[in-house]
């Protein structure tokens, strides 16, 4: 002991004549970090696989290029990089580097290229970057690796098959039924203005509840359609852009207890309420409990059931899965069922066509067709087409990584590994595929229609869905949701717009998602009939 304090006495007053040692620490830290940051510069410019890419030297050096679009431009209003990359595609051409990592393609002759099957000898994977955005990495939407992929896709392709979503085509009647009902009673005739923008929310909700998980939220009957867990999930995909960003959100909010959060954040309190009683609903089919039934036979079942490995039953794995479903099955459908309100509604003609053939085809109002029946007929369908032509789906890309095999592109070698993104807002608005192409117009659609060489059909470079093996396993679902509707409410109703506009539909913000100007009332009709 007596060692340790001589010890201390002798070097004290060497300390003591170091200026500020703590400084001196905090400068040399300093100096590493520029140093650290300035050679990932010089990688990132010169030494990188897509330094000879063109694009932004800024894109090409930070990850902060594209938060600045995402989050703050457009006067703090944010959701414009899928507007810049267009822009950077003008000034660079039709590949173009948009960040550090990641590469943009604008050419529609490319896209089953980027989205193709995956196979065991070419992995086709999905950006990292995307697996947080919204809070759900374990569902398979947000799964990375092909192969987990693949083995999570398996176990929900029995429930999304055509076959099956046609056999629950009845239940789907009950509540496209419902809210005709309410239509006729609360609206019709009367001064009272519908927001379609909701109403369609609630369809979307009720349909995927119900059918994929047996449990009817009933949004249809709440208060003018407006259902809190409806709106929760909107404000859950406006964070999206947030948690694919700073995922250290998404990781505090997982540490806090949902009592605490919803106190915190009450706009998200509909969502965690949502998220416990999907929960409640997964553990008693993981203990046994659930009813077995086949009135009660749900998506877990069939997952349950499958041939994933035990470590993928999780309880929070599923709820991931059911929260993932649900938004999804929701927020595409309601819009593209929005865009093709307002736009048949804004165009006599293209009402009166619609209207007449549905007339056509169902003498009684009362009597909709199935969907099987209500496919084959071309102006509805056409006009379904052009609805998802418009709506888009996601407008944000959804980026592939060829781990293995590197791809070409024109004169370009992409290397193995590197991100590549494509959007449907890009392969929409193609001037040479879809002339005109922000003017709706369903006969586009009519009459087998090709592409620009004659031979490739139009219905190629329509990808509201995506593509290729991650192509959205809901695609029956929305197909059977978007002819009931539109077919029930152009039979049974005369509807008239009601202050409201184009603006009110158009792409104006991308929250993953196509959204207008923020001042939207949302498309808002009235009830004459």
């Amino acid at each position: 002991m007596a060692a340790l304090e001589t010890f201390v006495d002798r070097i004290t007053p060497t300390l003591e004549r170091v200026p500020n040692l703590s400084f001196i620490l905090l400068i040399i830290v300093a100096l590493i970090y520029l140093l650290y940051c300035t050679g990932l510069v010089i990688y990132r410019l010169f030494l990188s696989p897509l330094s000879r890419f063109p694009g932004p030297k800024l894109a090409a050096v930070t990850d902060w290029y594209e938060v600045y679009f995402d989050l703050f431009a457009n006067g703090g209003e944010g959701g414009q990089f899928t507007w810049h990359i267009k822009r950077l595609h003008e000034q660079y051409g039709p590949i173009v580097r948009i960040t550090p990592q990641e590469l943009h393609i604008d050419d529609p002759n490319y896209y089953n290229e980027v989205y193709c099957a995956s196979t065991p000898s070419r992995p086709m994977d999905k950006s990292l970057k995307f697996k947080y955005r919204f809070g759900i990495p374990d569902a398979t939407f947000s799964t990375t690796y092909a192969e987990q992929h693949r083995e999570r896709r398996a176990a929900l392709n029995p429930f999304f098959s055509k076959q099956r979503i046609r056999s629950l085509h009845s239940k789907l009647s009950e509540i496209t039924e419902r809210i005709s009902d309410r239509l006729s009673t609360d609206y019709a005739g009367t001064s009272k203005v519908l927001n379609v923008s909701d109403m369609w929310s609630a369809l979307g909700m009720d349909a995927v509840s119900t059918l994929a998980f047996a449990r009817p939220i009933n949004c249809s009957a709440a208060p003018d359609f407006m259902s809190p867990l409806s709106t929760g999930l909107q404000n859950l995909m406006a964070a999206a852009h947030w948690n694919a960003h700073f995922k250290f959100l998404n990781d505090m909010m997982s540490w806090v207890p949902d009592s605490i959060l919803g106190a915190m954040l009450p706009p998200f309190k509909p969502i965690l309420e949502f998220r416990a009683s999907f929960r409640a609903q997964v553990a008693d089919i993981l203990d046994g409990k659930a009813s077995k039934s086949t009135d009660n036979h749900t998506l877990f079942h069939d997952i349950v059931n499958s041939k994933l490995p035990r470590s993928e039953l999780t309880l929070e794995r599923l709820t991931d899965e059911a929260i993932s479903v649900n938004g999804a099955g929701m927020e595409t459908t309601k819009w593209t069922l929005t865009v093709a309100t307002f736009h048949v509604l804004d165009n006599p003609s293209i009402q009166a066509c619609l209207k007449t053939e549905l007339s056509e085809a169902m003498p009684d109002p009362k009597a909709i067709r199935p969907w099987d029946e209500l496919e084959k007929l071309p102006y509805l369908s056409a006009v379904i087409a052009e609805g998802l032509r418009l709506s888009y789906g996601q407008v944000q890309r959804i980026p592939r990584v060829n781990r293995l095999q590197s791809w070409r592109f024109g004169d370009w070698e992409i290397p193995p590994g590197v991100t590549v993104g494509m959007d449907a807002y890009h392969m929409h608005s193609k001037e040479s595929i879809f002339p005109e192409p922000q003017t709706f117009r369903p006969e586009r659609w009519l009459g087998s229609p090709k592409g620009p060489d004659g031979v490739t059909p139009l219905s190629n470079y329509l990808v509201s869905f995506s593509r290729g093996s991650r192509a959205c396993i809901g695609l029956n679902l929305a197909y059977m949701e978007l002819y009931v509707a539109l077919a029930t409410i152009f039979r049974r109703f005369e509807l008239e717009l009601f202050d409201t506009d184009r603006s009110d539909v158009d792409f104006i913000r991308d929250v993953v998602v196509p959204m207008p100007k923020r001042d939207s009332k949302g498309v808002r009709v009235l009830v004459k009939k």
